[in-house]
């Protein structure tokens, strides 16, 4: 069946470009619906969370996604610390750097933000 090769290719393709313009939440569900082995799944959701806490900063949108994607608190932290310390490794501490946060009305470092996130009991 050449209809369902092409279209096959044509999604992984729609996967490849969404992980190139940094739309990880998009490349989780691309990757589900072509029933991608685990790992490289559960790769890309470790990438959207990451996108969501540390560029994004959407504590509301992390929680979801970690529920979602059945992260655990420990599971979710080590995640996060471990992309800290590689944008560390890389030089790229921009988004480390103090950022506005609406619900402290105060500029707060990644760290910061994260020590606040991890308080709340419902995570």
């Amino acid at each position: 069946m050449q209809v369902l090769g092409d279209m096959e290719n044509a999604n992984h393709d729609d996967l490849k470009k969404e992980i190139e313009r940094g739309a990880f939440v998009r490349a989780v569900f691309l990757a589900e619906s072509l029933g991608l082995p685990k790992e490289e799944t559960r790769n890309l959701q470790a990438r959207a969370l990451c996108q969501m806490a540390v560029e994004y900063r959407n504590a509301l949108g992390t929680q979801k996604l970690a529920r979602q994607y059945g992260f655990s608190r420990a599971d979710l932290k080590e995640t996060l610390n471990q992309y800290v310390e590689k944008l560390r490794h890389e030089g790229k501490v921009r988004m480390l750097e103090p950022s506005y946060d609406h619900h402290t009305r105060k500029y707060l470092t990644f760290e910061e933000w994260m020590a606040l996130f991890f308080k709340k009991p419902d995570l």
